[in-house]
């Protein structure tokens, strides 16, 4: 979110729809860790941490559960959404399913501004690679897969990758803490020179590989407690 704090969750006087700036405030607050996987969102607090109504923070509540961000658990209401490692590997498996269809289709198709798009979204990435926050990475990367989506030229297939992005936030959030993601970004300006070439098997077979590297240390990561693992892995 361009020119927001993070750690800000207070909404009160902004002039766009209450439910989603306040859906979005605490979406990036579950991205970064403020409230980690587990956690119990009470109104009452986030009520004076937004400055909104409860009608508000609920339907943003209903928003974020839509998402699979959160959930309502009996006796303590909505919690933060914390997902088992066989849920991981369900959530990666259907990533890899998607994204190389969609790659596959935007190296097809090459509509132009699907490609200005897409070499919009390296160029910031590259600007951001040695010096960027992991935060600045996630939403350039956030950026980046979304154009491949769009470039698919398939808005279901778009709108089924948002959300699933959306519900992997804080795992990517986490991953780009670590050394490797100078490996993962190599990967990612790689899939965009195959789809500019119009390779449509070769920009297929570079997202699963760079998926199947993912997909290793977004276990790891939940399997440890939405914690870095020792070992070295690619990230992005």
């Amino acid at each position: 979110m361009t020119g927001t704090k993070v750690d800000d969750l207070s909404v009160a006087g902004q002039a766009i729809s209450l439910r989603s700036l306040v859906a979005d405030r605490l979406r990036q607050a579950i991205v970064t860790g403020r409230f980690p996987p587990g956690s119990q969102l009470r109104e009452r607090e986030l009520c004076e941490l937004t400055g909104v109504s409860r009608p508000s923070l609920r339907e943003a509540f209903r928003i974020l559960e839509a998402e699979g961000l959160i959930a309502t658990a009996p006796h303590r209401g909505p919690v933060v959404t914390a997902m088992t490692v066989d849920e991981v590997g369900h959530l990666y498996a259907f990533r890899r399913l998607l994204e190389t269809f969609a790659a596959r289709e935007f190296a097809r198709r090459r509509r132009p501004e699907d490609l200005v798009a897409l070499k919009r979204a390296v160029k910031r990435l590259d600007e951001i690679e040695a010096t960027g926050s992991p935060f600045e990475l996630l939403e350039a990367g956030t950026t980046y897969y979304s154009a491949i989506a769009a470039g698919s030229g398939n808005p279901y297939l778009a709108e089924a990758l948002g959300t699933l992005h959306n519900r992997i936030k804080l795992i990517r959030f986490i991953s780009l803490q670590k050394e490797g993601r100078a490996q993962g970004i190599e990967s990612l300006r790689i899939l965009s020179d195959a789809i500019v070439a119009g390779d449509e098997e070769g920009a297929e077979r570079i997202v699963s590989e760079h998926l199947d590297r993912i997909a290793v240390l977004a276990r790891a990561i939940v399997e440890s407690g939405y914690a870095l693992p020792s070992e070295p892995a690619v990230a992005i």
